[in-house]
């Protein structure tokens, strides 16, 4: 077991931690203020808000060090506060200060605000420098549908970047210029909707100012209530964070601790939620009468149904019926509609999407792995060392887990996308196959073909692991 030592005391260390997960991990979450650092992206060190002081010996000479990005190691003394420390910090938010608005009572985060925290934090009460050249008169972009900018509010701290290059691998925002010319542009230096941006909102969800937002202000402290729930609209899971007022929603974000998602959501996920009171939205049942729909009481629309069943079971027999479920509603509600339809009504007409859709793969996956579910979980993508896309589009289907993928796919992981059309992983991928429409079988029996003929198959993990191997073998072998 490895230590360092806080403050002269002695903490036990983990392998690959950085002196501030260390430190929060032993002192809380505040114990080091941060600007650059977020949950999701990789340490970055480009504010040194972080800095500590670090020593080889208990109150020996020290070193000032950025905590964010550096390895913490067996018998250092860490000084987090020391008074030199501090003062580093509040000189470099003051100056962080000197160009930046100071319109914190009108400004859409006040309040959420990550600059206005760690400023507190540190003890800012004024700004010592004098007022000089600025950047105070950058115009906001109100270009686009759902992302707002306004780049008076940078502070240069590059989260949005590694957002947009690190959570969803789209490359939209970079830095551009040197020095005190240095800012963040969309694109080749265009509006957010002349730019390539897919509007998953990672980057205002990483920016800690109002620098980059959205059109529903959705880091704005308006709400007086949040619920954790679960994204519909895909099969990811995504854990959402929905944030409402008076019973209104007023915005969307995605938790950093989901296990699906870690902070992180597509389009849908995060803005396309303004359905849940659209005027055309039903309010309650009708029923139509006289060429008209009227509403009616629950009452009157159930004694409805009851009646027009037993007057198609009584003329046209049970079978007439038919039952539709929703794939998303729970196993319980589904269970209770096919229950319904097959004991109350007297059918075994009842289907649901799931199973139009996805019932070739659960076969095929029941007889390969013995299970129609998948067998892996999200987090197996870290770990992946190659990757194979067959029949499916995941960017555009499952968005959240299509962006794992990418990102995998850009650091270098042999893959392979069998796809007819040049989805958006096809231009990460190792290589394309770009068959022809409904020859997928046929080029994975010439993938078989191969490793077994050429004697490179898994011969112990097939011994161990299969059954049936040697009658597919010879069925295989037939295609010579």
């Amino acid at each position: 077991m490895k230590y360092a030592y806080i403050n002269n005391q002695k903490f036990e260390i983990k392998e690959g931690e950085t002196m501030l997960s260390f430190l929060k991990r032993h002192k809380g979450e505040n114990a080091v203020p941060t600007l650059c650092d977020a949950p999701n992206l990789d340490p970055f060190g480009s504010c040194r808000v972080c800095s500590v002081d670090v020593a080889l010996e208990e109150n020996g000479n020290s070193k000032t060090m950025a905590s964010c990005h550096t390895p913490v190691v067996e018998g250092q003394y860490i000084y987090p506060d020391t008074p030199s420390i501090k003062s580093l910090r509040k000189n470099i938010l003051e100056l962080v200060l000197t160009d930046h608005p100071l319109d914190c009572l009108t400004c859409e985060v006040n309040g959420n605000c990550e600059l206005q925290t760690v400023a507190a934090q540190v003890g800012i009460r004024e700004v010592r420098y004098p007022a000089g050249d600025n950047h105070l008169d950058r115009e906001k972009d109100l270009s686009h549908p759902y992302m707002t900018s306004d780049m008076s509010k940078c502070i240069n701290c590059y989260r949005c970047v590694r957002a947009c290059d690190e959570v969803q691998g789209q490359m939209v925002l970079s830095m551009a210029g040197r020095g005190f010319d240095s800012m963040i542009i969309k694109g080749q230096d265009e509006t957010f909707m002349e730019s390539d941006c897919v509007s998953c909102g990672a980057c205002s969800q990483a920016c800690p100012t109002s620098a980059i937002s959205d059109v529903f202000q959705s880091k704005a402290i308006e709400a007086t209530e949040k619920t954790r729930t679960i994204c519909t609209y895909c099969g990811v899971g995504c854990n959402l964070e929905v944030s409402t007022s008076s019973g209104e929603i007023l915005s969307i974000q995605a938790p950093y601790d989901a296990a699906a998602n870690g902070g992180h959501t597509c389009l849908k996920g995060r803005y396309a939620f303004k359905f849940y009171n659209h005027p055309d939205r039903l309010t309650s049942p009708m029923i139509k009468r006289n060429g008209e729909f009227e509403k009616v009481t629950w009452d009157e629309a159930y004694d409805h149904i009851v009646s027009e069943f037993n007057r198609i079971k009584a003329s046209n027999g049970p079978d007439a019926i038919a039952g539709i479920s929703s794939a998303r509603t729970p196993n319980e509600e589904n269970y209770l509609m096919q229950k319904f339809i097959r004991a109350v009504v007297g059918t075994n007409n009842i289907d649901c999407c799931a199973r139009v859709c996805h019932s070739p793969t659960a076969l095929g996956m029941q007889r390969s792995f013995g299970t129609g579910a998948a067998t892996n979980s999200i987090e197996d993508l870290d770990f992946a060392e190659f990757i194979l896309v067959i029949g499916a589009n995941p960017t555009d289907a499952h968005p959240v887990t299509g962006a794992k993928i990418k990102q995998r796919m850009m650091k270098g992981v042999p893959s392979i996308v069998i796809d007819p059309r040049k989805i958006e992983l096809a231009k990460y991928a190792t290589y394309h196959l770009q068959l022809k429409p409904g020859t997928n079988v046929a080029l994975l029996n010439m993938m078989l073909y191969y490793i077994i003929s050429e004697s490179v198959e898994d011969k112990a993990f097939i011994e161990t692991r299969t059954e049936g191997y040697d009658e597919m073998k010879a069925e295989i072998l037939k295609l010579d």
